[in-house]
């Protein structure tokens, strides 16, 4: 190596202290203010360049969907024999699971509402003509070739833009969507409630009409059944009317009394339940009950302009210092290796020409130069 191109040795001074390092960045101050004035100006660009959005919420309340059955009918049910059969049958006051809260949650996250709500058409915001109409994967700007791929992206978008919330204790279940429009949000909401109400009313129907297809062979065996105890007991009278002067007649008499009145008694039970189950196939009450419709919000919800300004001037401030900061650890280390130091501006300085050269602009400059 050349003795021209060797390093010097480090200047022997002491190393910079944590007072002189923070008096060095407070002597700094205008990179400080330049640093975090850049920050909220390019901040203060981006909530002109991002896209609002809105919030709105819609909320409703659960339908109990407990079976009490009158007392003479609970009282039969709790007999032995009969307790088994009327749990299986959905009798009693137990809750059905299907109607809770967090059944709901479930049904609002699921993919088939979901989908059924992305393919939906909703009123076209982006036009004046109010009968446009158009479905959310078109709404949220999705590109693709795949269809079934740009409805999985579309639900998964809807994923991300909806909260569910619920309370156990009320029944009370709370639905927040976030849209680029606010009237695209409103209706949003309230076609997931549309969609869980209605999805409701197809599946009560299909097992109210499967428990009645099911009930009416069990009421007509019942029936058959209770026929031939009847017909039974009424042989055994014609028979023997001299039953109750001899003790094995009369035990075998109440014997086939106890199977009369067990076998009536399932057969009121099951009697109950078919008339049940064919009111519940016809009925279109709806199980929930809307508390609170989703109306197209007023104000945005993001992006929140002061909240970003503010968070930018934080932001900013600190990076300034630390740009500062370094400045000074550079100036320090630069007056104690003045010729590494000197490399360094020397490399930096011709990286920046290289790159300068490498531009569109700089290149037609220099050819019009040559």
């Amino acid at each position: 190596m050349r003795p021209s191109q060797e390093l010097s040795r480090p200047v022997d001074t002491e190393p910079l202290t944590f007072a002189q390092l923070v008096a060095s960045t407070v002597t700094r101050w205008r990179s400080v203010l330049l640093v975090a004035t850049g920050v909220v100006l390019l901040a203060l660009a981006l909530t002109f360049v991002l896209p609002p959005s809105y919030r709105a919420t819609t909320s409703f309340v659960t339908a109990d969907a407990s079976i009490e059955l009158p007392a003479a009918l609970g009282q039969l049910a709790s007999e032995p024999g009969l307790s088994a059969l009327a749990g299986q049958l959905g009798v009693g006051t137990s809750r059905d699971p299907s109607y809770s809260p967090a059944f709901y949650y479930e049904l609002l996250r699921s993919r088939e509402v979901l989908t059924r709500l992305v393919q939906s058409r909703f009123a076209d915001p982006r036009t004046a003509d109010p009968s446009d109409s158009a479905n959310l994967v078109q709404l949220f700007g999705i590109k693709s070739r795949d269809s079934l791929l740009a409805v999985e992206l579309a639900v998964r978008r809807l994923q991300r833009r909806s909260r569910v919330t619920i309370d156990l204790k009320t029944s009370f279940v709370s639905l927040q969507v976030d849209a680029r429009w606010p009237t695209l949000a409103a209706d949003i909401a309230n076609h997931a409630v549309g969609l869980v109400s209605a999805f409701n009313k197809e599946q009560r129907v299909s097992r109210a009409q499967a428990k009645r297809e099911f009930l009416e062979g069990r009421v007509a065996a019942a029936q058959d059944e209770l026929r031939t105890n009847e017909n039974a007991l009424r042989s055994f009278h014609e028979t023997n009317r001299q039953w109750r002067e001899s003790p094995g007649l009369s035990i075998e008499e109440l014997r086939l009394g106890r199977q009369v009145q067990t076998a009536s008694t399932l057969y009121l039970l099951l009697r109950q339940q078919y008339e049940a189950a064919r009111l519940e196939e016809v009925n279109t009450t709806p199980l929930i009950t809307v508390v609170d419709r989703a109306v197209p919000p007023r104000r945005r919800e993001w992006p929140h302009r002061a909240f970003i300004l503010v968070t930018a001037a934080l932001l900013g401030t600190l990076l300034g210092v630390l740009w500062a900061a370094a400045r000074a650890l550079f100036a320090s280390w630069a007056e104690r290796n003045p010729q590494e130091a000197s490399l360094l501006r020397s490399a930096a300085v011709r990286m920046a020409t290289e790159v300068r050269g490498t531009l569109p602009a700089r290149r037609r400059a220099v050819s019009r130069e040559h």
